[in-house]
């Protein structure tokens, strides 16, 4: 690399005082340099943000405070504020390995592309096995550094997952195609990656394990309450309403056309999985508009598939 790019790694913090110090540990301690940490505090009411002050001693890092807006509402304060080349994004009760930044960086430097996709562990917290059911590894389906262009749509449709931790952005597709996290949702993410991985020209996958995602105990074990549920059909629905708008817009071409579908089926399958009455979900889900008889059949396929397979 001629010049180090500025890379922002933007971090939404909400009540993580118990694991905020090691996620901006493996940020400080990364061996490529030129950072620009953007620490949001989403109104915490425990003692993150005074877990956060010591490290404004360093100068690549910058607190922002907001009263509470969500995950999307923080991450869009952190990408209106990043100057960066490239973004990253860490949530705060995860870490990355020390060395991502330097080993992605000069990738991107080197081979030009929108956006590189990487691996990421999941553990369980205070437990040092892995949960590998919950592991993202795309090696079976992606071509180590291979440069993807032309057939770029057909394999992120076929290794789509939704994660934003899971690669690293050109700042400036994010910019010129206006592409932001959708508010007052959960699972944001299934539609934000759904738009950039449309928006993207050219992309890289590595082979290495740079994300540790941490699941805590509580949230998995615990049963979701009603409202919940609630809360999460409701995000669906609005997910798949935004995934029709785009479907339906003739600028997209076939092979990104089919890249909205798998999505679409993807949103639609847990709308119909969901444990919420079905006098609330039916009639929402009948005014859809997308899905067809053989798109219906298929899900029914693969929900025999997997039922076998368990």
């Amino acid at each position: 690399m001629k010049e180090y790019p500025l890379v922002s790694v933007i971090v939404p913090v909400y009540n993580v005082e118990a694991y905020i110090e090691e996620c901006l540990d493996s940020i400080i301690d990364q061996t490529y340099e030129k950072l620009e940490i953007i620490v949001i505090d989403d109104g915490s009411t425990d003692n993150s943000q005074q877990k956060i002050q010591p490290y404004l001693t360093d100068n690549r890092v910058q607190l922002i405070e907001q009263e509470n807006r969500g995950l999307s509402g923080a991450r869009n304060t952190g990408l209106k504020a990043a100057t960066g080349e490239y973004i990253l994004f860490v949530d705060s009760d995860d870490y990355i390995e020390v060395f991502t930044i330097k080993e992605v960086v000069e990738k991107l430097e080197k081979n030009q592309v929108d956006l590189i996709r990487f691996n990421g562990k999941a553990f369980l917290d205070e437990l040092n096995d892995p949960i590998k059911q919950n592991s993202y590894d795309f090696s079976h389906r992606l071509q180590e550094e291979k440069i993807y262009t032309s057939n770029l749509y057909e394999a992120n449709r076929r290794t789509f997952v939704s994660p934003v931790y899971l690669y690293i952005i050109r700042r400036e597709v994010l910019e010129k195609n206006h592409i932001y996290f959708y508010e007052g949702i959960l699972h944001e993410d299934e539609l934000f990656t759904a738009q950039l991985f449309l928006a993207v020209e050219s992309m890289m996958y590595m082979n290495r394990f740079y994300y540790n995602r941490r699941y805590r105990e509580n949230s998995i074990m615990t049963t979701q309450s009603p409202e919940r549920l609630k809360r999460t059909f409701d995000s669906y629905l609005i997910i798949y309403k935004e995934l029709e708008r785009l479907y339906f817009n003739d600028i997209y071409s076939n092979e990104q056309r089919k890249m909205i579908k798998r999505q679409m089926l993807s949103i639609y399958s847990g709308m119909g999985n969901s444990q919420i009455e079905k006098k609330l979900k039916e009639p929402s889900m009948k005014k859809l508009k997308g899905i067809t008889k053989i798109d219906k059949l298929y899900l029914q396929l693969q929900k025999m598939i997997h039922s076998i397979k368990k």
